[in-house]
């Protein structure tokens, strides 16, 4: 008898697991699409949000560089190295676009030129820049690799 319930409760877990997969109209497992679009230069995505962004063509430490736009509204540089990821970001508006909202125990704001960069990290290192300049919200999101005070500065400097 107890064997027969155990079969029974193993049939009845195998067929409450498939019934809580879920399916598109295709018969296929649903997915959330992927909102950005990759773009082979900073002048296709230009293209797309309508807005240029300037940025480095290369990061000391970072083997490569990746160009995507989201929703046509922001454009986004990737750099790797390995399986660690800098971010910068440029969109119209005003609104925190780094992507990371954790909370850090240093948030400070540091004058440059005419910008107003507020810098967020942890043990004087930044993983976090975000300012407004022109009408448009820029994000560096160093967490993988947080950068010193300085050098994060030299990076946004280079960003329009």
């Amino acid at each position: 008898m107890k064997k027969l319930i155990a079969i029974i409760l193993c049939g009845l877990t195998v067929y409450s697991l498939a019934a809580c997969t879920s399916k598109n109209a295709t018969g296929g497992n649903a997915e959330i699409p992927n909102p950005f679009v990759d773009c082979a230069t900073l002048a296709d995505a230009a293209k797309l949000t309508g807005f240029d962004i300037t940025v480095p063509d290369s990061i000391e430490g970072y083997d490569t560089r990746a160009i995507q736009v989201m929703d046509n509204k922001m454009t986004q540089i990737i750099y790797t190295k390995a399986d660690k990821n800098l971010l910068i970001r440029k969109q119209a508006g005003s609104d925190d676009i780094s992507g990371d909202y954790s909370q850090y125990s240093e948030t400070n704001t540091a004058a440059l030129g005419s910008l107003q960069v507020t810098m967020k990290g942890e043990n004087e290192m930044v993983s976090v820049a975000i300012w407004t300049d022109g009408g448009y919200t820029y994000a560096v999101n160093a967490q993988d690799i947080p950068m010193d005070v300085d050098t994060i500065t030299a990076l946004v400097g280079t960003v329009q």
